[in-house]
């Protein structure tokens, strides 16, 4: 008799045949797609229709490690250092915040439960960790973009490596303290050796991938989903995290070559099927059932991890800056949890110390996590869906007329001598955060000078846009710098100048050029505008400011 388990192929074209037209009635419906895939993973799964039981999970499991890899990839694909210098403020008081918070709350509050410290020092870090594929996927669906989306990826990916460095120090002392190998010190080592071994995989492939495909030797696309599988396969084979191997494989990428940074995005074509496929999947995977069994200790963790996540979140976003749709909104997209919560949870089921010596314990946390796993599934991707929305970034992955208007694109304060240093200080800076390798600071710095000496670029009332003309380049490019104390820049007003708008333009892009620099004009010459950017402290109170009054009126999307 044929056995759908038999044909591995089938079962995910029915699974993605299930799960597709699911999301889009979840869409219609005012839900995420996400939440719609999961339900229907849950209806055909073993917990009501059972189409599907419990052995796909094993059968597919190859297709769930690949997809999490490319995931985990495209997260830390976002974690350049471009995008993130003037941000790392915030990233790191979010971070750190959030998880001490969760870590804190939940061991403490288990361990008043139970009294034992082994349920303690197993049971917060896992609950540090959040899905990143739930909220890459909720992300890409609402389109969004802005400074909450910066620090969403950014605090996803670092605590995904807090909670498992964080675990594998307390499985250490916990074996020391079954009177085997283990301890604080152990614990060290063994943190240590994961993420080295993450690390090294992570950038040898990396390294690899570029060198392949700057010698014409491998297509970046091809090349990639074979880094990934290498990241995600080797990985495994050695005894490492798969996620952070694949989450290092991205960072490496992002922070390599401009041209390396956009293979990772080109990856986003494949995310659609196969999210589908793997939230589908994870539904089918849930146990409906284990939701009654929680008990006392399950509704502590839920509880605990709400309350870590929300408050840490806030905290350490009111700590990090003063934009207010960030610090009220960051915690709620935090509380997805899935992918790293359940693989720690087979970490701890396969070692051979704590497996033998706390039976009880190893099943009670098993069935603790997998029930809050459900439960965070279910109820989360509608919760950053809302955060996203609160935040106002919600179908800002668009195009605009003047795309360098970003947080890493600004720099403030600017002190300068005279124009001459500012125009060159904002050059090494242009150079720096737009990764224009084929250019030195020198050529930018004679090619904008050569226009200034001519005459000058200052406009009246404190604006000066130099500009400079580039050989070739994907875009046209630019920076901001605010100087506080204004600069002499041969104004016609004779005023000094506070706003340096400089801007970089490919021969290709010449016919937008006129665009870009009347964009800029329209939008510095505003009033209020200007006066938000003096005040500003930061680069993020800068961006805020131009989002907030020009982006209707100026800096429109070329879609609209």
């Amino acid at each position: 008799m044929f056995q759908i388990q038999d044909n591995p192929l089938l079962m995910i074209a029915l699974i993605f045949a299930a799960g597709y037209p699911a999301g889009l009635l979840a869409r219609k419906g005012g839900m995420p797609k996400v939440t719609g895939n999961i339900l229907a993973g849950i209806l055909l799964g073993p917990s009501f229709l059972n189409v599907f039981d419990h052995s796909i999970a094993k059968i597919l499991e190859p297709l769930t490690v690949f997809a999490m890899g490319l995931i985990t990839c495209v997260v830390g694909g976002h974690l350049s250092y471009r995008r993130l210098h003037n941000a790392l403020y915030r990233i790191l008081s979010v971070s750190f915040f959030e998880t001490a918070f969760t870590v804190l709350l939940v061991s403490g509050g288990a361990y008043w439960y139970t009294g034992d410290p082994v349920v303690g020092l197993l049971i917060g870090p896992i609950a540090a960790a959040t899905a990143p594929a739930t909220v890459l996927a909720v992300v890409f669906e609402e389109r969004g973009k802005g400074l909450l989306i910066k620090t969403l990826f950014a605090a996803v990916a670092l605590d995904n490596v807090f909670a498992v460095v964080l675990f594998s120090l307390g499985r250490a002392q916990i074996r020391g303290m079954t009177g085997g190998e283990g301890g604080v010190g152990s614990g060290v080592l063994l943190a240590f050796r994961e993420l080295l071994f993450a690390v090294l995989l992570g950038v040898i492939l990396g390294f690899l991938l570029t060198r392949l495909v700057r010698f014409k030797k491998i297509e970046p696309f091809s090349g990639l989903l074979m880094a990934i599988l290498l990241a995600t396969g080797g990985a495994e084979a050695i005894g490492v995290s798969p996620l952070l191997t694949s989450l290092v494989l991205g960072i490496f990428l992002g922070n390599s070559e401009r041209k390396s940074e956009s293979w990772v995005t080109s990856l986003e074509s494949l995310e659609p099927a196969l999210m589908t496929c793997f939230f589908t999947l994870a539904g089918v995977d849930c146990d409906i059932g284990t939701i009654g069994q929680v008990g006392v200790l399950g509704g502590i963790y839920i509880i605990a991890r709400s309350a870590g996540k929300l408050g840490g979140g806030y905290l350490g976003g009111k700590i990090g800056t003063k934009i207010a749709r960030v610090y009220e909104n960051i915690g709620m997209a935090l509380l997805p949890h899935a992918g790293l919560a359940i693989g720690l949870i087979v970490i701890l089921n396969s070692d051979p110390v704590i497996a033998s010596n706390y039976p009880e314990v190893v099943r009670e946390l098993t069935n603790v996590v997998l029930a809050a796993v459900v439960i965070f599934e279910i109820i989360g991707p509608p919760l950053v869906r809302r955060s996203i929305r609160n935040a106002d970034e919600d179908d800002k992955d668009r195009q605009r007329i003047v795309e360098f208007l970003q947080e890493e694109y600004i720099v403030t304060p600017l002190e300068a001598t005279d124009k001459w240093d500012a125009i060159r200080q904002l050059a090494a800076f242009l150079k720096r955060t737009h990764g224009l390798t084929e250019l030195t600071v020198d050529d930018l710095v004679e090619s904008i000078e050569e226009r200034e000496k001519s005459i000058s670029t200052a406009m009246g009332s404190g604006v000066a846009i130099p500009h400079a003309k580039l050989p070739s380049g994907p875009d046209i490019m630019g920076v901001m710098g605010i100087c506080p104390n204004g600069i002499d820049f041969d104004a016609p007003d004779n005023k000094p100048v506070h706003y340096i708008i400089m801007i970089a333009t490919p021969r290709e892009h010449q016919q937008r050029h006129l665009q870009v620099m009347a964009a800029v004009a329209r939008m510095i010459s505003d009033t209020n505008t200007r006066a938000k950017l003096l005040v500003a402290k930061t680069p993020a109170e800068v961006y805020e400011a131009i989002e907030v009054e020009s982006k209707e009126n100026y800096n429109y999307f070329l879609e609209d």
